[in-house]
């Protein structure tokens, strides 16, 4: 299971279970405590969403805004609806502010530096839903020696909670260096460029990665392999001078032009081509199966050129 698909589940299991816990005890909860927990709720799960969905989308703000502002703003609103009406504004308006900050902080940090940011923010998750509980009042017979054992209320569960996340955190799949980070470290290194290789491989109707980063000014070879029992081709979406293409190999589908244009790739069930290009705008770019029909199967994916 991915990061992202990780770290969500931790959170979403944990943020349901304290929901029910709290909705549970709502009749013992005053209209400050309400707000509290779902200001909190709502803020932590949209700052954790957004900084993932940052990281996972770089280069398309509006996407990991939208998914941010989405999981957060839900967040609040769920936990606020059976315990009050300001509770729920409260919590919907905090997850969809931190949702929204939390994406722009996943755009703005390099991908290998998140990992202290993300482990800070799920620790202050957990630490958040051991505090609240403890402003939740209980009854004699729910703090009883034989309740408490399965309960926040045991004094051993916080400890023993916070040390297993520390642990699970530590053993999850941080990218330690991405394709662009390579290309900027060689080039500290070397007075040309590095080239950075991408291997886009197709199939029937689909494309392997389905999105691609690459650095500005870098080299970018791609070898286009079809995988598929029909031909197709590769094409990047863009209007004006975005990309200058130094070499071409693109065997039966030859367009035979250099220099500056769309970046162009066709190779029929089997074989491959391959095209050395470097982007000279930043930006997000589609790119498409030219071939009628394949497109509207789904042969789409995006180019971010950082």
């Amino acid at each position: 299971m991915s990061l992202t698909y990780q770290v969500l589940t931790y959170v979403g299991l944990s943020f349901g279970w304290f929901s029910f816990f709290a909705w549970k005890r709502k009749e013992r909860l005053d209209h400050m405590h309400t707000m509290i927990i779902g200001m909190s709720m709502g803020m932590m799960i949209g700052l954790i969403a957004g900084l993932l969905f940052g990281a996972e989308y770089k280069g398309d703000l509006f996407l990991s805004t939208i998914w941010g502002m989405l999981i957060g703003g839900i967040s609040g609103m769920m936990i606020g609806i059976p315990l009050s009406l300001l509770t729920t504004v409260e919590g919907t308006l905090s997850g969809i502010m931190a949702g929204m900050m939390g994406a722009m902080l996943g755009e703005m940090i390099p991908i290998e530096k998140m990992e202290p940011l993300l482990f800070l923010f799920v620790m202050l998750h957990t630490a958040c839903i051991l505090l609240l509980s403890k402003l939740i009042e209980t009854s004699e017979r729910e703090t009883s020696k034989r309740k408490r054992i399965f309960t926040l209320q045991n004094p051993i569960t916080p400890p023993v909670l916070l040390i297993g996340v520390f642990v699970w955190f530590q053993a999850l799949p941080f990218p330690t260096m991405t394709a662009e980070n390579d290309q900027m470290h060689s080039q500290n290194h070397t007075s040309q460029p590095a080239v950075q290789e991408i291997n886009l491989i197709a199939a029937d109707f689909s494309y392997n990665p389905n999105r691609i980063v690459m650095k500005k000014g870098v080299p970018l070879k791609m070898t286009f392999q079809n995988n598929g029992s029909v031909e197709h081709d590769f094409e990047v979406v863009s209007t004006g001078n975005n990309f200058v293409i130094s070499s071409e190999t693109n065997n039966n589908h030859q367009h035979g032009n250099t220099g500056i244009e769309k970046p162009h790739l066709h190779a029929k069930p089997g074989e491959s081509a391959t095209s050395v290009w470097q982007a000279t705008k930043e930006g997000t770019y589609e790119f498409y199966c030219t071939i009628p029909g394949h497109k509207e199967n789904g042969m789409v994916g995006k180019l971010v050129v950082m």
